[in-house]
């Protein structure tokens, strides 16, 4: 009993895993499609005189929109990514 539920346990964590890495690349793709985030779980919107710039929370990963006139695009990566200032140069 104690070893069907360790495999179980096991089959249930890789399935959990396939799903996760699965939802990374399905909103990677719609990322790069400029379609909106599937799963958000928390929106920031931060205010700069000269526009805005509006962060997506997922699951371990975040997309960043900057509209403003100094900084303009879109960035999308792992939960611990800045949002730029400014543009260095």
């Amino acid at each position: 009993m104690k070893k069907t539920l360790g495999i179980i346990l096991k089959v249930l964590i890789v399935t959990l895993v396939i799903m996760w890495v699965g939802l990374i690349v399905i909103e990677f793709n719609r990322y790069k499609n400029n379609e909106p985030m599937l799963v958000v779980l928390k929106e920031d919107t931060l205010t700069y005189p000269d526009g805005h710039v509006y962060v997506y929370y997922g699951l371990g990963y975040k997309s960043i929109t900057y509209e403003r006139t100094s900084l303009y695009g879109k960035e999308f990566g792992h939960i611990f990514i800045n949002v730029r200032e400014s543009v260095k140069g």
